[in-house]
């Protein structure tokens, strides 16, 4: 439920954000469409030009603002302590991440040029006798970047989530309201971080899915 509730808020901003372009043009800056546009230039800018290149990286634009605004809604979401469709732990829950990870591995792998696969099955300056190792460690590698990407969201979002309910079950192990307080105060400066968290994760995974696209399309030189 929650992860179907953050794509309708996905489809609601950014539909609305095209309908204020489509009011007022794309120089006078309005509402959602002046809170959203320093966003995106910010992806285009410093995680899809600067990774990609400034010939390639339109193509993929649009898988790198889908998944920063999704990772980044679900993250937000899970903050709010009210009932689902808020609350909901979506990033938390590793099938989810494995999911963005997959999309990522694929998009990568089939954006692979030849220089790419020659790195990864004759990898230049390597003697050939060399070759048998390098390639099942090439292979390995292209393997473990997903797979890191996976379990580093996955991971940072759970553990803010232990910490949090850790803190609150304080109240009931020493069975004691004077304690509640300070569990109180301790949970809201943790929410204040998670707050930091929920941005940080969204940009570090968008910067290294971008990055490893890029090294798919880059050209030998």
């Amino acid at each position: 439920m929650g992860l179907l509730f953050s794509c309708i808020i996905g489809l609601f901003l950014f539909i609305s954000l095209s309908r204020s372009y489509t009011k007022t043009g794309i120089s006078h800056p309005k509402g959602m469409q002046g809170f959203l546009e320093p966003i995106i230039l910010f992806v285009r800018d410093d995680i899809a030009i600067s990774n990609i290149g400034e010939h390639k990286y339109e193509k993929y634009m649009p898988y790198l603002l889908t998944v920063f605004f999704f990772i980044l809604i679900n993250n937000l979401m899970g903050l709010v302590p009210f009932p689902p469709p808020f609350g909901a732990n979506v990033t938390g829950n590793i099938a989810v991440t494995f999911v963005l990870a997959l999309f990522t591995f694929f998009i990568t792998q089939f954006s692979g040029n030849k220089n790419y696969w020659r790195h990864t099955f004759a990898t230049p300056g390597v003697p050939i006798w060399l070759l048998p190792v390098m390639i099942p460690v090439e292979i390995i590698g292209i393997f473990s970047k997903p797979f890191a990407l996976m379990i580093r969201l996955f991971a940072n979002i759970t553990a803010g989530h232990i910490i949090v309910l850790s803190l609150v079950c304080l109240i009931f192990i020493f069975k004691s309201l004077a304690v509640a307080p300070v569990s109180i105060l301790f949970v809201i400066f943790m929410d204040c971080l998670e707050l930091l968290v929920a941005f940080l994760q969204a940009y570090v995974f968008t910067l290294l899915s971008a990055l490893f696209i890029s090294l798919a399309v880059q050209e030998h030189h």
